[in-house]
């Protein structure tokens, strides 16, 4: 049973952690909140001793990491973001990569920029719209905006299953 709160409460930090370093520095740290995601559903499962709630604890713990990251990142960012009209420097289109990209470089009020863009979105004209709001990572103004409700709402249920795990243990 402490294995379990462990986990538990491991899990939480971990995904925290990479969940927080993912927004600011680099998305690479999502990793660390996948981990922290497995650890979480690994200790919700041990906590309750039932076999059927491995499936929402594991799908909770492994879609936490990327809704928390991309989704909180876009929520923070129209809240503390402000938009900056960029001018592209440079260019670096890989339009043979296994996923087709272009890297740009751009000029903005308040310093260089670096983003990618998907090449089917790439900049038609060489001018965007950025938003800007440190410590986070830019991004593109025109992208897709988020829900506040739908990112609050996956922690909310991490913490409401694991009193129904803990109240599962005591049913005979």
């Amino acid at each position: 049973m402490r294995t379990a709160w462990l986990l538990v409460a491991g899990g939480f930090a971990a995904l925290a952690v990479g969940v927080g370093l993912g927004i600011t520095l680099t998305l690479g740290l999502v990793f660390v909140g996948f981990l922290g995601g497995l650890a979480y559903a690994l200790g919700v499962s041990g906590l309750a001793e039932r076999k059927w709630i491995a499936l929402p604890a594991f799908l909770l713990g492994l879609l936490a990491p990327f809704l928390l990251t991309f989704g909180g990142h876009s929520v923070l960012m129209q809240r503390i973001g402000h938009v900056e009209h960029c001018t592209v420097t440079a260019a670096d289109e890989q339009p043979f990569a296994k996923y087709p990209s272009v890297d740009y470089v751009l000029a903005c009020p308040s310093g260089e920029v670096e983003l990618s863009r998907d090449w089917d979105e790439r900049l038609a004209i060489m001018e965007a719209d950025v938003l800007v709001g440190s410590p986070l990572r830019p991004v593109f103004a025109d992208d897709t905006r988020w829900n506040l409700l739908l990112v609050t709402s996956v922690p909310l249920a991490m913490i409401l299953l694991v009193p129904v795990a803990r109240a599962l243990r005591k049913v005979p």
